[in-house]
């Protein structure tokens, strides 16, 4: 089953991410308002950059069956974003980083972003009891986007992941891979803006 695959072939990359993205700062109820705002940052900048390619780029049957008019996060992201008075960033383009425009390819890149949000009901909740952010009365938008519809969205997501051909996996796991890499990259740049 490529849900599996991708997650034993992209592990050292996940936890790679998670240090870049403060998961421990924020497991602890230490994470600081400056790294929260640079974690949306990050979110909305690769959102931004590739939200819409990779769901214009499904077929047909595969966008149906994942109901892609309601996977946007980048709606959510710049209410959390505007809640805290935080500059829109204008986004990064980078040429390089292409995705094939095959739904295996599609589907890997978006296992990254769907595993995030299913990571994400989990944060929302240290984050409400962190000190520091629980007294700005902040809705947490993104981190709650899918709602009570987040464990019935990743079971169907894993549904299609898992329909593709074997053949394709590789696909699914280089483009899982370049996102890991591209959200990385991001992180890394806003850290050194952050100082």
């Amino acid at each position: 089953m490529l849900h599996e695959t991708l997650k034993l072939a992209t592990r050292p990359n996940h936890d790679e991410l998670e240090e870049l993205m403060f998961v421990n700062d924020i497991m602890s109820g230490t994470l600081s308002l400056q790294h929260y705002k640079q974690i949306l940052t990050t979110n909305y900048l690769v959102h931004k950059a590739f939200e819409d390619f990779l769901f214009d780029n499904l077929s047909s049957e595969t966008a149906q069956g994942l109901n892609i008019a309601h996977r946007y996060k980048l709606p959510a992201l710049l209410a959390d974003m505007v809640a805290l008075q935080m500059e829109i960033p204008e986004p990064v383009n980078d040429d390089e980083l292409t995705f094939e425009k095959s739904d295996a390819s599609v589907l890997g890149a978006m296992y990254v972003l769907e595993g995030a949000t299913l990571g994400g009901s989990v944060i929302v909740k240290r984050l409400k009891t962190n000190p520091e952010l629980s007294a700005l009365n902040l809705d947490f938008n993104y981190y709650q986007v899918y709602g009570a519809e987040l464990i019935p969205y990743w079971k169907t997501f894993c549904a299609v992941l898992d329909q593709q051909r074997e053949d394709t996996y590789l696909d699914a796991i280089e483009s899982a891979k370049k996102m890991f890499g591209y959200i990385a990259s991001v992180q890394l740049q806003n850290n050194n803006l952050v100082g």
